[in-house]
């Protein structure tokens, strides 16, 4: 037996900023699906739980992206000059290949020996819980450096019935490089059982009047505040159009989505700045 005590309050402030934001959709495996019996029989023992069937062929037909694959080349992308101190993952649909532990495999690639985790199972809410654990952890590592993967892939190997939230358009990544900031840094909000007729009223009050707001589908702002609309890649969409957005926006910028299922309202306030950004 151990004993257990919180730990003494941090002094520093545990809040981050983006130094640089890159963006990659990922086409289709352009060579032809050859058979893999150890997958096959796991995804059909998965499937089998749930009531589903494994469909062979629409495997086969599917882009067959994995997490691993995609957080390989989004990371061999960034330009990482120093050590990673924390890596969060964040997805709403689930691995293509669920045998490769993402999370294991970047604690491995990525200098500095770095704590890394995943976020699931919360739909578009999964990044922003990312984002804000990153910046409670980062209080326990001086100059903490992280990195926030926001990842989602459409190879569903199953017939998808009553899914609570719609398949993904494409196979997406984003990589968040983030570094130590003051007041500058990052602000997470995030607002359980928002009803989507009020959603617009607390966006409002969470998100500085002269931001610009990268929405999610169906999200509402209220009258008069201009809304970017991200493009339909699941939990990867709003920050894919952060990417797109953040080196030409000089003042803040605020990154919004609604989860229909929990009702909980997310916004992820970016001061202004200059990062690398690249998609």
């Amino acid at each position: 037996m151990f004993l257990s005590i919180a730990p003494a309050p941090s002094t520093r402030t545990g809040r981050l900023r983006p130094t640089q934001v890159i963006a990659r959709r990922f086409g289709p495996d352009p060579e032809p699906y050859r058979g893999d019996p150890l997958l096959e029989e796991y995804l059909s023992d998965m499937t089998e739980l749930y009531g589903r069937r494994f469909d062979r062929d629409r495997h086969a037909a599917a882009g067959r992206n994995s997490f691993t694959d995609m957080a390989d080349r989004l990371v061999r992308d960034l330009d990482l000059a120093v050590p990673v101190d924390l890596i969060a993952i964040a997805h709403s649909t689930p691995d293509a290949d669920p045998r490769r532990v993402t999370a294991c495999y970047l604690s491995e690639l990525v200098h500095g020996d770095p704590l890394a985790f995943a976020v699931s199972d919360q739909g578009p809410v999964a990044a922003f819980t990312a984002l804000r654990l990153l910046g409670t952890y980062s209080g326990d590592f001086p100059g903490c450096r992280a990195l926030l993967l926001v990842l989602e892939q459409t190879t569903m190997s199953y017939e998808v019935v009553g899914a609570r939230y719609p398949v993904p358009g494409h196979d997406a990544g984003v990589a968040v490089l983030l570094e130590p900031a003051g007041s500058d840094g990052a602000t997470v909000h995030q607002r359980p059982d928002v009803a989507p007729t009020a959603v617009g009223t607390l966006l409002d009050e969470l998100v500085p009047a002269d931001a610009v707001v990268i929405a999610g589908p169906g999200l509402t702002a209220g009258p008069g505040r201009p809304v970017v609309r991200a493009p339909d890649l699941g939990a990867a969409g709003v920050w894919a159009e952060f990417a797109r957005h953040r080196a030409g926006t000089a003042g803040p910028i605020a990154v919004a989505d609604h989860d229909p299922v929990s009702g909980t309202l997310c916004a992820a306030v970016f001061a202004g700045s200059d990062p690398e950004t690249r998609s």
